[in-house]
C-alpha cells in the first residue's frame, strides 16, 4: 500500500472506533508531511482531537478503544511505505497540557475535521516550549535513554537508537528556535534543514557534528541490515550531541554556551 492509502485507513479507523460526531479534527504532522523522512526509521505522526467523553477521568482513552483501534490499524503495512510504525496523540482541546504547542503553521494538514484554534502554535509558545525542553526535560531524558541502554542486548539496540532519536531531534530544534522571531518557520523545516541550521549558528562545534553523525548513521542502520557495532557508535554520538544541548540548556538564562 502507497503512503496515501495508509493515512486514509488509518483516518477511516480512527472514525469507525470514536465516531463520527466524536472526532472534531485529525492532523498529519511530522516528516511524513515536511520530507527528510528516513526510510525504516521514520514514523507517521497523526494528532486526533476528540470529544471529552472519549476520556477517562485522567484524561486516558477507554481500554475497549485503544484495543479497537490498534486491531485496525496494527495490520496495516507500514513498513511497506517506508515507514516504522503510525504515532499518534490523542487529545481533548479543553484540557491540553499548559506546555502544549500544538501543529506549527504551515507543517501541517488537517485530514478530517476543523483544527481548534486553541490548538494552533505560536512563536511565543514555541520559544517557551524550546527552553523548556533545553533546560528542564532533557536531563531526564537523557538519564532514562542511557540507564535503559546499559543491559539492552543486540538485539533491542534497533529500539534503543530509535527512541534516542525522539530526543535528539527536538533538541535540535529547540537549538535554533528557542531566542529566534521566526520560530515558527524553524519548526517547520525537515530535521535535516534543521541541522544545517544549528551547524550553521555553531560553526565547528563538536555537538552539531555529533548530531549530524548521529542521522547520517541512522540511514545506513535501518537501510539494511542493522549493524550492532555502528548502532553502538550512534548511540554514542547522540548521547554527546544531547550532553552539549543539556550543557547549552542550562546557560539559557545566561547566555549561550560554546
Amino acid at each position: 500500500m502507497l503512503l496515501e492509502e495508509l493515512i486514509d485507513a488509518f483516518v477511516e479507523a480512527s472514525l469507525e472506533v470514536f465516531g463520527r460526531e466524536r472526532v472534531e479534527c485529525i492532523v498529519l504532522h511530522g516528516s511524513a508531511l515536511k520530507g527528510g523522512a528516513i526510510p525504516g526509521y521514520s514514523d507517521v505522526d497523526f494528532q486526533l482531537y476528540l470529544a471529552p467523553e472519549c476520556f477517562d477521568e485522567h484524561g486516558a482513552l477507554a481500554d475497549e478503544q485503544a484495543f479497537a483501534l490498534q486491531e485496525r490499524i496494527g495490520p496495516l503495512p507500514w513498513q511497506e511505505a517506508g515507514y516504522r510504525y503510525p504515532q499518534a496523540s490523542f487529545l481533548d482541546v479543553r484540557r491540553l497540557p499548559e506546555w502544549w504547542t500544538g501543529p506549527i503553521p504551515g507543517a501541517y494538514r488537517v485530514l478530517f475535521g476543523r483544527l481548534p484554534a486553541d490548538a494552533i502554535a505560536s512563536a511565543e509558545g514555541l520559544r517557551a516550549s524550546s527552553r523548556r525542553y533545553l533546560s528542564d526535560e532533557l536531563p531526564a531524558r537523557i538519564r532514562l535513554r542511557v540507564h535503559n541502554f546499559a543491559d539492552a542486548d543486540d538485539a533491542t539496540l534497533p529500539r534503543r537508537v530509535r527512541l534516542l532519536g525522539t530526543d535528539v531531534a527536538p533538541a535540535v530544534f529547540a537549538l535554533i528556535a528557542y531566542d529566534a522571531p521566526d520560530a515558527l518557520e524553524l519548526w517547520a523545516l525537515s530535521k535535516l534543514e534543521a541541522l544545517v541550521r544549528l551547524e550553521a549558528r555553531y560553526p565547528g562545534v563538536a555537538g552539531p557534528a555529533d548530531a549530524r553523525r548521529f542521522f547520517d548513521n541512522v540511514r545506513i542502520l535501518y537501510g539494511g541490515e542493522f549493524e550492532p557495532e555502528l548502532g553502538r557508535q550512534t548511540f554514542r554520538a547522540g548521547v554527546a550531541f544531547l550532553r552539549w544541548a543539556e550543557r547549552l540548556g542550562q546557560t539559557l538564562g545566561a547566555g549561550e554556551a560554546t
